[in-house]
């Protein structure tokens, strides 16, 4: 585990350098949560979407809901579809009326887009 733990922040470095001194970039990852403990997600989704705030854009996946907790509901999309033949619906998650914890709402489908 140990060479994908590294190759892990390899990548988290270079992205954040990257985007800094060669910038502005627009960058994808799809789950970078992943490898990581419970204890750690939320420190690494906030600093990387503090390095990405000036400039730059990320785009970032999840199904964790600690990650999912980190981000703003002004910039955070939820995507939603009734069964894989059907279109995906997309919306603002501040568009949409949401009590109590987004997660919670998530797991019991409170959530209607």
């Amino acid at each position: 585990m140990l060479p994908i733990v590294s190759s892990f922040f390899a990548i988290s470095v270079l992205v954040v350098a990257a985007n800094r001194y060669y910038g502005p970039l627009f960058c994808f990852w799809d789950e970078p949560d992943n490898y990581l403990a419970l204890s750690e997600v939320g420190f690494f989704l906030l600093s990387l979407r503090q390095s990405f705030q000036g400039s730059g854009q990320i785009l970032v996946t999840s199904h964790n809901p600690e990650a999912i907790r980190k981000f703003s509901n002004e910039n955070t999309f939820v995507l939603d579809r009734k069964s894989h033949l059907e279109p995906t619906l997309v919306r603002l998650l501040s568009e949409l009326p949401i009590q109590g914890d987004l997660v919670g709402a998530l797991i019991r489908g409170d959530i209607e887009l």
